[in-house]
């Protein structure tokens, strides 16, 4: 960053953090990071909303509450989600930010997984691309995309071992479930005979 004074104010939805240039260069999140390598106003832009140079201000138009939470990761190493938003609202301000869904806690990773594959609008990965492209961050758009295809992947294995009217497969998987039960139903009501018993001495005898 070759302007600016050393002390570095990010305002986020209204919230602000000061920091300086050398814990600006290697912060864990990529676009705050990226405001390092910035040789002018005109790159500061296109990271962030707005910039003020006489208090070296960054404003970025983004979930304050939100970037608590993501603050909290950068501090703690444990990323988990806001209380009361939505999970794919909150997941859209870690893309944003540079994170992935795998800086979640498991348990956060598994409510992303059922939420996106509740979600019956999908997006074309060109209506993806457009978004991120817009807020900057290209290299998202594959893994983006792929994060949606193996969540849908999980939900149609999912509803196939879950929910037999789901899916012709699912029908095939529930009739065979139907009928080994059934199959060791009479099985063990069939050791209790007397004649069970008695075929097996027999068996054991000739032996």
């Amino acid at each position: 960053m070759k302007f600016g004074k050393n002390i570095c104010i990010l305002n986020v939805g209204g919230t602000k953090y000061a920091f300086t240039r050398e814990v600006i260069k290697d912060f864990p999140l990529r676009r705050v990071s990226r405001l390092h390598s910035c040789s002018s106003e005109k790159e500061v832009l296109e990271v962030c909303d707005d910039y003020d140079r006489e208090r070296n201000e960054f404003f970025f138009d983004r979930h304050s509450e939100a970037f608590v939470f993501i603050m909290l990761y950068v501090r703690s190493g444990k990323l988990r989600f806001v209380p009361q938003m939505c999970e794919l609202s909150f997941y859209n301000e870690m893309i944003y930010w540079g994170l992935e869904s795998s800086h979640l806690e498991f348990c956060c990773q598994r409510r992303l997984e059922d939420r996106m594959s509740d979600t019956y609008t999908y997006f074309s990965e060109e209506d993806i691309k457009a978004e991120v492209e817009s807020r900057g961050e290209e290299d998202q758009v594959t893994r983006f995309a792929s994060e949606r295809g193996n969540a849908r992947w999980l939900e149609r294995m999912r509803r196939t071992f879950e929910e037999p009217a789901s899916s012709v497969a699912a029908q095939i998987l529930a009739s065979v479930s139907v009928v080994f039960v059934i199959m060791s139903m009479v099985i063990l009501c069939a050791s209790t005979l007397p004649d069970w018993d008695t075929a097996k001495n027999n068996t054991v005898e000739e032996h």
